[in-house]
């Protein structure tokens, strides 16, 4: 009973007096519905919620962005941002012109340049990009040459009478 009163309070005494650190980082990230449909060449925007509740001083984090498709990297962004128990921001990354349709993943790094590594990821469609005026182009031609063939129609009626 005794040598279990002394390992009680031995176990007492170290967490009182060495207490466990851990570090308590939670991150989310958020793609608004307008941007879950995202064309190539446009800017793709996302929500980061990061919870820092036992930072005791403002820190600088370091985050990297990338947007990935089948583990093939095609866009990547680093930001630096000062950090306190809490931050919630909007960020984008620019889609390249290149980017086929399909569905990519936006994977997040946050790191401390210590002890701190944490990564978040959400997934999001590129939809090729609409080359509107590819179509009006193509629209126009083919007006142009149905009233050329109209007009070549009409002048030989005509020169038959």
């Amino acid at each position: 009973m005794k040598t279990k009163l002394i390992i009680i309070g031995i176990i007492f005494l170290s967490v009182v007096l060495f207490p466990i650190s851990a570090f308590a980082l939670s991150t989310e990230v958020h793609v608004p519905e307008k941007y879950t449909n995202v064309s190539a060449g446009d800017r793709f925007y996302f929500e980061l919620d990061i919870q820092y509740p036992e930072n005791p001083s403002r820190e600088d984090l370091h985050l990297e962005y990338d947007i990935t498709k089948n583990g093939e990297t095609i866009a990547q962004s680093q930001v630096l941002k000062a950090v306190e128990t809490q931050a919630s921001f909007m960020d984008y990354v620019v889609i390249p012109d290149s980017a086929e349709s399909g569905l990519y993943n936006i994977n997040i790094k946050i790191s401390d340049y210590a002890k701190l590594n944490e990564s978040t990821s959400a997934s999001f469609n590129v939809v090729g990009k609409d080359n509107q005026l590819l179509y009006y182009f193509l629209a126009l031609v083919g007006v142009i040459i149905a009233f050329g063939i109209f007009i070549m129609i009409e002048i030989k009626r005509l020169t038959k009478k």
